[in-house]
């Protein structure tokens, strides 16, 4: 199992210091011109995430609250709170377009409709010379609304993946940092999640 350690932070992250995860587990596609890395952090009082993806050819065209993000380039992460099976998954694209859920399988997933979910996350999108990077927060408080016996803590772990994709790019692609064992395009695999430990300062 791969396994990533979320450094612990004061004050607003300073990404220059937080250690890189790379989404390089290139999946059912031969290779690509698409790279990416996650960074994840955390304090009190929630996880603070940084994607960045290296994509020459950039697909933004999907809107609004049920967009179907993965058409588009879009990066997500996946994750399971507590030792239940129940997990979140957060999927955006440029436009900040969001597919958010929860629930143990895809068959049973609920899509979540958050009012202000932006400024809830903090969302931000920049775009770079190769690319583009996404950057928001996941509140601790938001987390036990579905897990009441959630609880960060130093040394706790937590069981989650990063994925890039792209259904609709000019080159479909899937990349993930935990690798996945299924044969045909399927991120919604938590036993195939790695493990994500809440680090120290």
């Amino acid at each position: 199992m791969r396994t990533y350690t979320m450094q612990k932070i004061q004050g607003k992250p300073d990404w220059s210091k937080i250690p890189v995860m790379p989404i390089d587990t290139l999946l059912w596609t031969d290779s690509i011109d698409v790279s990416a890395q996650a960074q994840i952090c955390w304090d009190d009082t929630a996880l603070y995430l940084r994607l960045e993806a290296v994509e020459p050819h950039i697909r933004m065209e999907e809107e609004g609250p049920l967009a179907d993000v993965c058409r588009d380039s879009c990066m997500e992460f996946f994750f399971r709170p507590t030792e239940r099976p129940d997990y979140f998954n957060i999927e955006m694209n440029p436009n900040k377009a969001i597919w958010l859920g929860v629930g143990p399988c895809i068959q049973e997933l609920i899509r979540l409709q958050v009012p202000r979910v932006h400024t809830m996350l903090d969302t931000q999108v920049e775009f770079t010379d190769t690319g583009w990077v996404l950057k928001y927060q996941i509140p601790f408080a938001f987390i036990r609304r579905f897990f009441p016996d959630f609880e960060a803590k130093e040394g706790g772990k937590i069981y989650g993946n990063a994925y890039k994709c792209g259904d609709e790019t000019v080159k479909t692609h899937y990349l993930a940092w935990s690798p996945i064992g299924c044969e045909e395009p399927m991120f919604h695999c938590p036993e195939y999640f790695g493990c994500l430990i809440f680090g120290t300062y």
